[in-house]
C-alpha cells in the first residue's frame, strides 16, 4: 500500500489562522479605537490659543457681553457691558445658547431653578446668547421669565473665544477664573449639582 500523504499549511503562510476567541478580541479592539477617534473632537477644544482637554481645564478667555436682563448686583446695569473678569471670586456657569435652539429652551428652566437655589452661595449663572440680534433675545425674555443673568454676545465673539461649536454649551468657571468643566447639550439638574460640588 502506498504512503498516506498529509498536507499541512506552510509555516510561512501569509494568511494567519485566528481562533474564534482571537477574532472577537480583534473586533473589540477595533471598535474601541473607532469609538475613541469619534470622541476626540469633543474631548479637545481649541479656545483662545489654549487647549482644554477632557473637562476643559484652563484659564477662561477675557470676554465681555451686553447685559439684557437680571444684571449681577453691583457689577453692571442692564444695557451695560459685563466683563467676565468682573465675576472673579464667584463660581460662574456660562451657558452659550440661542432663542432658536430647541435643546437650549429645554435647558433654560433647569438653569433657572439651579440659579435660584444657589444665588446666595456666590454662584452666577450667565446665559450668553449667540443670536445675531439682541431684539430676538428681548422678545424671548418676554415669554420666558428667568432669574439668571442674560447677556448678548455681539458677533458671537465670546463663543469663538471659548471654541463653542454646538449649542447649548455649558462652561463651569471657578472662583479663580479657571475653566473646570464643559458640557455640550442639555445638562440636567443632578449633573449641575455634581459640577458645582466639584468646584466649591
Amino acid at each position: 500500500m502506498g504512503n498516506v500523504l498529509a498536507f499541512a499549511r506552510p509555516a510561512s503562510s501569509l494568511t494567519p489562522v485566528l481562533s474564534v476567541r482571537e477574532r472577537v478580541q480583534l473586533y473589540v479592539h477595533l471598535a474601541a479605537v473607532v469609538a475613541c477617534l469619534a470622541i476626540v473632537p469633543r474631548l479637545v477644544t481649541q479656545t483662545g490659543g489654549a487647549r482644554f482637554p477632557g473637562g476643559g481645564v484652563g484659564p477662561a478667555p477675557a470676554v465681555s457681553a451686553t447685559v439684557l436682563a437680571n444684571p449681577p448686583p453691583d457689577r453692571t446695569p442692564t444695557g451695560g457691558v459685563l466683563d467676565l473678569a468682573a465675576l472673579r471670586g464667584r463660581i460662574v456657569l456660562l451657558d452659550f445658547w440661542a432663542t432658536w435652539c430647541g435643546p437650549c429652551n429645554v435647558t433654560s428652566p433647569i438653569l433657572d431653578g439651579f440659579a435660584k437655589a444657589h444665588a446666595a452661595e456666590g454662584v452666577t449663572v450667565l446665559g450668553l446668547s449667540q443670536d445675531s440680534e439682541p431684539d430676538d433675545v428681548l422678545r424671548w425674555l418676554e415669554r420666558h421669565r428667568v432669574s439668571y443673568v442674560v447677556a448678548h454676545d455681539p458677533g458671537a465673539a465670546a463663543g469663538r473665544a471659548f471654541g463653542v461649536t454646538n449649542l447649548p454649551t455649558l462652561v463651569v468657571i471657578d472662583r479663580e477664573g479657571n475653566i473646570r468643566a464643559r458640557r455640550v447639550g442639555v445638562t440636567q439638574r443632578a449633573e449641575l449639582e455634581r459640577l458645582l460640588a466639584a468646584v466649591r
